[in-house]
C-alpha cells in the first residue's frame, strides 16, 4: 500500500497541470466540433473500403471498385478501423483525428521539455490546443491530421537518432516519412530538407558516416513512399479501380501532377490541354467482356481542359503575404506573426558571435549545443512550411493545408516564449522590447477579430493587456521585473494572446476557414465539399432506393460526381460517380456506359447537383447525360422531386 502511494505521489509530481489543461481543452475543442463538418467524399470512401479487401487496399470511392479516391489510402485505413466496429458515422471517421490531435499536444510538450524546459513546453502545448487550423482539421476526416502527427513523430525519431547515434531511430524516421507520403503524397516532404540538413549538421559522426547514413535513410524513404504506388502502377488496369482525378488512369499522374505540381500552382483557370489521353482499363474485371471499342479514348485534339468551378470568390494571389489574408488568416493569422517574430528572436538569441565571424562553425555549434540544433530543426521546419505555403497558390482554395504549419509554429512560439521570459527576468532593452511586442500583438488580434468574436473578446483582451502593461512597466522601471507580481502579469498578458484563437476555435461552427485579419469583411469560404444541401430530400430518396431492393443489380444509383452520390454511399445505397470526384474523370464513353447499364445498372440516375461538373466536365459525360435524358424515364414527379432530377434505367 505504501509503495503504491509513493508511485501515485511521484506521478502527481511529474504531471504538469498546464499540460493536463492543454490536453483537456484541446480534446474538448476537437470533440465539440465532431459532426459539424466532415468531407462526405472521404466518408463515402471509408464506407466503400469496408465492402471488400480490394476496395480497402486501393481506396475505392464506390462499393463496386470503379474509381479510387484521390489520395493514398493510409489515413482512410485508420478511419476504417473504428468504422468497422462502430459503423460509418461522423464520429467513427473523425474520432481518430481528435485523438491524434490531442496526442500531438502531449508529445510536443515532452519533446520540448527535455531540452528547452517547462516554459517552452507549456507554451507550445497551449498553442497546439487552441490554434484554429489544428482544431478544425482534427475535428474532420481530412488526411492532414494523420500527416501532421506522423511528421511530428518523424521529427522526434530524428532527434533521437542524433542524440543516441542508433540506427533504429534513423530507420524509424525513414519509415515514418514514407508513411507520411502514403498519407498525402508529396506534401509530406515539405519539411524533409530541414530534417536532413539538421541531421547533417547536428550528427556527431564523421562526414563520410553522416553521408552514408543520410543516403540510406533517403533510400528507405523512397522505397516506403513508393511501395503502395508501385503496386498500383504494376497492377493491370482491369484488376483495380481507375485512378481518380486523372485523365490517363496513371498513379504517377496522381502523385506528381494532381497531388504534386497542381498543389503548388494555381487551381484557378485552365490546366494544360491533354490530347489523346488513353482511357483504358477503367472498368472492373467483370466488365472485361465489353468490346474494346466501347472504351476508346477521345479523339486526338478533343478539348479536355480542366476548369474547376469557383465555389466562392477566390482571393488574389498575394505570395507570402497571402498567409495574412482571407481565407488563410482565419487559420493561422492570430498566431503566425508571433511565430515569425519568435523565429527571428530565437535566431538572434541562440547564434553565438563565433558564427558571425565564421559561418562554417555552424556544424560545430549544433553538435555542441542540442538546444541550438533542435531550435534549428523546429525553426527550419517552420520557415520551410511558410515559404512553401506562402508561394503556393493552392492554399487560396485549400486553406486547411495550413495545418502543416501548426506543429513547427507551436514549437517555435514555445521556444521563443521561454527565451523571452528569460530575458525579461534580466531586465534591460530586450525586456522592454518584449513588452511592446506583447501589446502590439494584442492590438493586432483585437483589430482582426472585431467582427468574428464579438466586442466582448476585444474588451477582455484590452482590459487584461492594459492591466498587465501597467504592472510590467512599473516592474521594469523600478527593477522589479523578477518579482512575483511582474511574472504573473507577464504570464497573464501572454495567455491573453491565446484568447482570440480559443474563441475562434470554439465558435467557428465546424468551418475550416475564418475571417481574415486584414480583411474581416472578405469571403470566408474555402474549397470544402459540403454536405448535401437538402438532407430531407436525400433521406427520402435514400429510403426509396433502399426499399426498392432491385433484384440482380449491383449498382442502384448513378451520378455525375462524387458530391452527388456520397450521401447515398454512406447510407448504404450502391452508387457510382461516372465522372469521379469532380465529374472530369473519363471513366466511360456513351457506349460503355450503356453496356454497363444493361448489365448491372445503375438503375436510377440522379442529376441533382451539377455545379462541380459544369466547369470542365469531360465532353464524353455530356453525351452520357444527354442519352439518359432522352432514353431513360423521368421519375422525378413520382417522388416529388424537381423535373429532370431522377431517371430510371429502361433496362430494369
Amino acid at each position: 500500500m505504501k509503495s503504491r502511494l509513493v508511485r501515485y505521489r511521484a506521478a502527481i509530481k511529474f504531471t504538469d497541470p498546464i499540460l493536463i489543461t492543454s490536453a483537456l481543452v484541446g480534446l474538448l475543442l476537437r470533440l465539440n466540433r465532431v459532426g459539424d463538418y466532415d468531407n462526405s467524399y472521404y466518408t463515402a470512401t471509408v464506407a466503400s473500403m469496408l465492402k471488400s479487401w480490394s476496395n480497402f487496399f486501393f481506396g475505392s470511392f464506390d462499393t463496386i471498385g470503379l474509381v479510387m479516391v484521390d489520395k493514398p489510402p493510409v489515413s482512410f485505413w485508420v478511419q476504417a478501423i473504428p468504422s468497422a466496429v462502430l459503423g460509418v458515422s461522423d464520429w467513427s471517421v473523425t474520432l481518430p483525428q481528435a485523438i491524434l490531435g490531442t496526442a500531438a499536444i502531449v508529445i510536443l510538450y515532452f519533446a520540448l521539455r527535455a531540452i528547452f524546459g517547462k516554459t517552452a513546453a507549456r507554451i507550445s502545448a497551449l498553442v497546439m490546443a487552441v490554434i484554429p487550423a489544428s482544431v478544425a482539421i482534427d475535428s474532420g476526416n481530412e488526411p492532414d491530421a494523420l500527416l501532421s502527427f506522423t511528421l511530428l513523430i518523424a521529427a522526434l525519431s530524428l532527434i533521437r537518432a542524433v542524440a543516441t547515434g542508433k540506427w533504429r531511430w534513423l530507420v524509424l524516421f525513414g519509415l515514418l516519412m514514407g508513411i507520411g507520403f502514403n498519407t498525402k503524397m508529396l506534401v509530406a516532404f515539405i519539411p524533409l530538407p530541414a530534417f536532413l540538413l539538421y541531421y547533417l549538421l547536428a550528427s556527431k559522426y564523421s562526414i563520410k558516416q553522416v553521408l552514408l547514413r543520410t543516403t540510406l535513410v533517403v533510400e528507405i524513404i523512397i522505397v516506403v513512399s513508393l511501395s503502395w504506388v508501385s503496386i498500383v502502377a504494376f497492377t493491370p488496369h482491369d484488376s483495380r479501380p481507375y485512378v481518380g482525378s486523372t485523365k490517363d488512369n496513371s498513379i504517377w499522374t496522381l502523385v506528381f501532377e494532381y497531388n504534386g505540381i497542381d498543389r503548388f500552382t494555381s487551381f484557378i483557370g485552365p490546366r494544360p490541354r491533354q490530347n489523346g489521353v488513353q482511357s483504358i482499363g477503367m472498368l472492373p474485371p467483370r466488365y472485361s467482356q465489353y468490346p474494346a471499342n466501347l472504351i476508346n479514348p477521345l479523339p486526338r485534339g478533343t478539348d479536355q481542359q480542366f476548369r474547376p468551378p469557383v465555389i466562392a470568390d477566390q482571393p488574389p494571389d498575394r505570395g507570402l503575404t497571402g498567409l495574412f489574408y482571407n481565407p488563410l488568416a482565419g487559420q493561422l493569422g492570430w498566431l503566425l506573426p508571433i511565430g515569425i517574430v519568435g523565429l527571428v528572436f530565437v535566431i538572434v538569441s541562440m547564434i553565438p558571435d563565433s558564427l558571425y565571424r565564421d559561418p562554417r562553425n555552424i556544424g560545430e555549434i549544433m553538435r555542441r549545443s542540442p538546444g541550438a540544433a533542435q531550435a534549428f530543426l523546429w525553426g527550419g521546419w517552420f520557415f520551410t512550411a511558410i515559404l512553401v505555403f506562402g508561394i503556393a497558390n493552392s492554399t487560396t482554395t485549400h486553406p486547411y493545408y495550413l495545418v502543416g504549419i501548426t506543429v513547427p509554429l507551436a514549437a517555435t512560439i514555445g521556444i521563443a516564449g521561454s527565451l523571452i521570459f528569460r530575458e525579461f527576468k534580466k531586465g534591460g532593452l530586450l525586456a522592454w522590447a518584449a513588452l511592446l511586442t506583447l501589446v502590439g500583438f494584442a492590438a493586432y488580434q483585437v483589430y482582426g477579430a472585431r467582427e468574428l468574436t464579438g466586442d466582448w473578446v476585444g474588451g477582455i483582451v484590452i482590459s487584461l493587456i492594459s492591466f498587465s502593461t501597467i504592472i510590467l512597466v512599473l516592474g521594469l522601471k523600478r527593477k522589479l521585473h523578477d518579482a512575483p507580481l511582474s511574472k504573473g502579469a507577464l504570464i497573464i498578458g501572454s495567455c491573453v494572446l491565446l484568447l482570440t484563437p480559443l474563441v475562434v476555435s470554439a465558435t467557428s461552427e465546424g468551418k475550416v476557414t475564418g475571417r481574415a485579419v486584414f480583411n474581416p469583411r472578405g469571403d470566408q469560404s474555402g474549397f470544402v465539399p459540403p454536405r448535401d444541401q437538402m438532407p430531407e430530400r436525400t433521406e427520402m430518396l435514400t429510403e426509396f432506393l433502399i426499399s426498392e431492393d432491385i433484384y440482380g443489380s449491383k449498382v442502384t444509383l448513378g451520378g455525375s460526381n462524387a458530391r452527388t452520390v456520397s450521401p447515398f454511399i454512406i447510407a448504404g445505397v450502391p452508387s457510382i460517380s461516372i465522372g469521379g470526384f469532380s465529374g472530369n474523370d473519363p471513366l466511360f464513353t456513351r457506349e460503355s456506359f450503356i453496356a454497363m447499364a444493361k448489365l448491372e445498372g445503375p438503375v436510377y440516375f440522379l442529376m441533382q447537383d451539377q455545379r462541380m461538373a459544369q466547369a470542365g466536365r469531360a465532353p464524353r459525360q455530356d453525351t452520357i447525360l444527354d442519352y439518359i435524358r432522352s432514353d431513360w424515364t423521368d421519375v422525378s414527379r413520382s417522388l416529388r422531386l424537381p423535373e429532370g432530377s431522377l431517371y430510371k434505367n429502361p433496362f430494369w
